[in-house]
């Protein structure tokens, strides 16, 4: 891989740890609307903390999409001389952002069918 598209992905990283700091800040708001409603069972406040967490989680899920599709760039460029160790970590990467993105698509589809705020379910 050329040092312009590695140089290309470490600004796109740089990015995404920007966007990770607006998830932060959208998290810990959603848990004081969380922490109100479960105070005074106000439904706006329900729907709020429930409508930035399913936020939450199609951000990251785009997220850990991007860095499947990332990994599987990087398979597709090993080379013929590349050794069996730098096949191992490639492949190994694609399978840790693959299990990301598999927990990131579960976390959302059971936050948009979670009714019981009871039921709560961490940020992965």
């Amino acid at each position: 891989m050329n040092i312009g598209v590695k140089l290309q992905r470490i600004n796109t990283e740089n990015f995404i740890w920007i966007i990770y700091f607006f998830i932060i800040i959208a998290a810990l708001i959603s848990n004081e609307y969380e922490k109100h409603y479960l105070k005074t069972k106000d439904l706006r406040g329900q729907k709020i903390f429930k409508t930035l967490n399913i936020t939450v989680f199609c951000i990251a899920f785009f997220i850990y999409l991007y860095f499947v599709i990332t990994n599987y760039k990087n398979i597709e460029d090993l080379k013929q001389t590349s050794t069996k160790k730098e096949v191992i970590c490639a492949h190994l990467q694609l399978i840790a952002s693959l299990l990301f993105l598999v927990a990131g698509g579960i976390s959302l589809v059971a936050e948009i069918n979670r009714d019981d705020p009871d039921t709560d379910i961490g940020i992965v």
